[in-house]
């Protein structure tokens, strides 16, 4: 081999090495472009390229910019997106057990109680174990905060839900409160606006406090309700193949850097929240209730029923339902 040849074939060799371990990925949001969450991934993805010399290349593209919150998965497996930042809920109607993964209602006092699954009761192995059945690896679970109903009409228990026209989205929260005895009403967040101020609506499940605000949810319901009806997981994923090109230290980088940013989005979130409580309380005479331990227990055992007719969609669904109780169970949540 002549000496060019051989200079070639050493430059040739180290492209190769640079490019083993990188990963140039499209990932999609759930919410839009101004949401604290899509700003939060695009200042992690950033610092994960720094963090890796590039070798993490993350374009950041707001929720319904290439495909509808529900279709990401098949993007990825289409290879339209090559990952999401998402809610396994959305997915609810594909998979059983990734509308169980997905919203865990009543089960928990709060989110963060909720969270120690993933990382005590086994629940991530559980569900990258379920990702990977559609070739994906779940990165990790990212908090969301507790999630609040608008109303029109104070309710401030279980059975004031009977009888009250709500809009919800569909899954297994729109089932827990049909077993309340809600009417529900299947409608577009923009949509639900409308029909709250015309009347065709008394309340709607939506989201947190700070999103239900700036939608404008608030300027005709009075009351916000903290029944713990719906307790969203949020997750990050990635194409299993594009997980797979990546070097084990950076995805070891990746993992870390998407902790941090479940980490940061707990504090921004719930400050969000704490702000636009106020605005709500000062500014548009909202008052915010919270269910008590009755009713808490009440939708409790509510929610157990919800578990026991998903679980039995499917052994995956099952597994969920199962390794929750499991864990509820060992720290005193029977």
């Amino acid at each position: 081999m002549t000496q060019t040849l051989k200079l070639l074939a050493a430059a040739s060799a180290v492209a190769l090495a640079g490019a083993a371990g990188a990963a140039e990925l499209k990932m999609q949001t759930f919410l839009g472009a101004n949401a604290s969450t899509t700003k939060a991934f695009e200042a992690m993805a950033a610092q994960l390229n720094a963090d890796t010399d590039g070798a993490v290349a993350i374009t950041v593209l707001p929720g319904g910019s290439v495909v509808g919150a529900g279709e990401t998965i098949d993007a990825i497996n289409n290879g339209l997106l090559d990952g999401q930042y998402t809610a396994p809920s959305y997915f609810a109607g594909k998979d059983a057990a990734l509308g169980v993964l997905g919203d865990t209602l009543a089960a928990y006092p709060d989110s963060a109680t909720r969270d120690r699954w993933f990382t005590e009761g086994g629940g991530l192995d559980l569900a990258r174990a379920l990702y990977a059945k559609y070739d994906l690896y779940l990165v990790c679970p990212i908090y969301w905060p507790p999630e609040q109903i608008p109303s029109k009409v104070e309710i401030g228990s279980v059975a004031d839900l009977n009888g009250i026209k709500m809009r919800a989205p569909g899954g297994l929260a729109s089932d827990l409160l049909s077993r309340a005895g809600a009417s529900l009403v299947t409608m577009g967040v923009g949509e639900s606006v409308t029909a709250m101020e015309t009347g065709v609506l008394d309340a709607t499940d939506l989201a947190n406090v700070a999103l239900n605000v700036a939608l404008g949810m608030h300027n005709q319901a009075k009351y916000s309700v903290l029944a713990r009806h719906s307790m969203a997981v949020t997750e990050m994923s990635v194409s299993m193949d594009k997980w797979n090109a990546l070097s084990a230290e950076n995805q070891q980088k990746f993992e870390a850097a998407c902790n941090a940013m479940s980490a940061e989005l707990q504090t921004t979130l719930t400050a969000e929240d704490a702000a636009a409580e106020a605005q709500a309380k000062d500014e548009l005479g909202v008052t915010f209730v919270a269910f008590g331990d009755a009713d808490a227990s009440k939708f409790r055992a509510l929610t157990n029923d919800v578990w026991s007719d998903w679980g039995a969609k499917s052994a995956d669904a099952q597994a969920v339902v199962d390794s929750h109780k499991a864990f509820m169970a060992s720290i005193g949540l029977n």
